[in-house]
């Protein structure tokens, strides 16, 4: 496995490359996939005139809740990259039934080969949740070049207190704060999200995805290990991002 397959797993939290088949199924039910689009919208609301916002990309979109969600409140055009071809439909028939699809652009592909075209927008939505761009000042000094000189950049971070063990993959709360004062980017606000919020979207989405994992001890028995092994390890996630994690959502700028 290199580098990007364990990257793509490590943002879904695998632990089995073989569980990645079973993953569409398993978050048939859920939506938004990491990221609240409310607490975007409010830094966007709060900040920018939304009438200079013209072109949004959302790089690995997952389902395409945040730009459907920003679509709805806004007037611009959207593009949507995620890798997984059944996110992209979901999120493609899902802006036909809210009405949004004449706006967005939902399509199949690796991030890595859009970041750096010629192409820019006047924001870029990115969600850090895995090293797949590098550290957090790489992962920006990236994502800058598909900004427009007046643009802007959402990104949604977990990172770890500095008095708190620090957890594998995530910056503590000093390093996150360096790597973000030394990008090419400053930050205009932020947004700590409600743990609260976090605890109430874990345990409905836990609930929908242990009911799609019973469905697949069910069809696959000879699976049950990974299976099982899965939903541990979710749960075991969703402890660590209600007790270790700050989640946040910043807006920065050039």
């Amino acid at each position: 496995m290199d580098n990007t397959d364990q990257d793509f797993l490590d943002s879904l939290d695998l632990l089995d490359k073989e569980m990645e088949k079973y993953i569409p199924f398993v978050l048939q039910d859920l939506w938004e996939l990491g990221s609240i689009p409310e607490y975007i919208y409010q830094l966007i609301d709060n900040n920018i005139d939304t009438k200079k916002i013209k072109k949004i990309m959302d790089f690995g979109c997952g389902k395409g809740a945040v730009l459907s969600y920003l679509a709805k409140r806004m007037e611009f055009q959207g593009f949507g990259i995620d890798i997984v071809p059944e996110f992209i439909e979901f999120a493609n028939r899902h802006s036909i039934e809210n009405s949004v699809n004449d706006r967005l652009n939902f399509s199949i592909g690796d991030i890595l080969e859009y970041i750096g075209r010629n192409e820019k927008y006047d924001m870029v939505i990115y969600g850090y949740d895995s090293g797949l761009l590098g550290d957090v000042y790489n992962t920006i000094s990236q994502l800058q070049n598909s900004i427009s000189d007046s643009g802007y950049l959402i990104l949604e971070i977990a990172f770890t207190l500095d008095e708190k063990e620090r957890i594998e993959g995530l910056p503590a709360k000093k390093e996150l704060l360096e790597q973000l004062d030394k990008s090419v980017l400053k930050t205009v606000d932020k947004i700590f999200w409600d743990t609260n919020k976090i605890r109430t979207i874990n345990n409905q989405n836990n609930h929908y995805i242990n009911k799609r994992i019973q469905e697949l001890k069910k069809t696959y028995p000879e699976q049950t290990q990974i299976f099982e092994r899965y939903i541990s390890n979710q749960m075991d996630e969703c402890k660590l991002i209600e007790n270790e994690m700050i989640c946040s959502t910043w807006l920065m700028s050039k």
